[in-house]
């Protein structure tokens, strides 16, 4: 029996600087690509990234190279990439991520601009995760409803809604809460 299994990002299309980068079917990001069309830093090239962090991520199977042709990345290391080239970079990647991966309205939105312009394979897909994502929330959600809480986990949401409530109040009356 064979199982087809596909990362959770695989083909998810992330915009840096109006460019698209489509993640690969094991949910990875090719730096090489985003680096040279971009036109980063040569010095910044995903080839010279030889961190300790970058070792890191290589053992735990986040970052992987073809060669010298190519890096292949995940979130996580795609991220960690953008911050060694800078962190203005970093907060730009950072907030592709967050745009197209987890607000369901920008992601719609970048499949339709993608069907628009002859894409209609990848918006097709983008479009399926996003069907995926959401019924799978629908499910935690209702898994999360039903889970019966510890005391002391009670206890905690009771503290903070008191909290809440409590800043609330003082925000209403013009003070500050912080």
């Amino acid at each position: 029996m064979d199982i087809d299994i596909k990362h959770k990002h695989a083909g998810q299309v992330i915009v840096i600087e109006g460019q698209p980068y489509k993640a690969s079917a094991a949910g990875q990001w090719n730096l090489t690509e985003i680096w040279r069309s971009l036109k980063l830093d040569p010095k910044k090239s995903p080839g010279q990234w030889r961190t300790k962090e970058a070792k890191r991520l290589e053992a735990m199977q986040n970052l992987h190279s073809s060669n010298g042709e190519a890096s292949w990345a995940t979130k996580r290391a795609t991220i960690e990439y953008a911050a060694w080239v800078s962190p203005e970079f970093k907060d730009m990647v950072f907030e592709a991520f967050e745009a197209v991966l987890e607000n369901p309205k920008v992601a719609y939105a970048v499949a339709k601009v993608m069907q628009e312009s002859g894409h209609q394979h990848s918006a097709a897909i983008l479009e399926r995760i996003l069907t995926e994502n959401q019924e799978r929330n629908c499910i935690l959600r209702s898994l999360a409803k039903s889970r019966t809480l510890s005391p002391a986990q009670k206890e905690r949401q009771r503290i903070n809604r008191r909290i809440n409530a409590e800043a609330s109040r003082q925000r209403k009356a013009g003070r500050d809460w912080n």
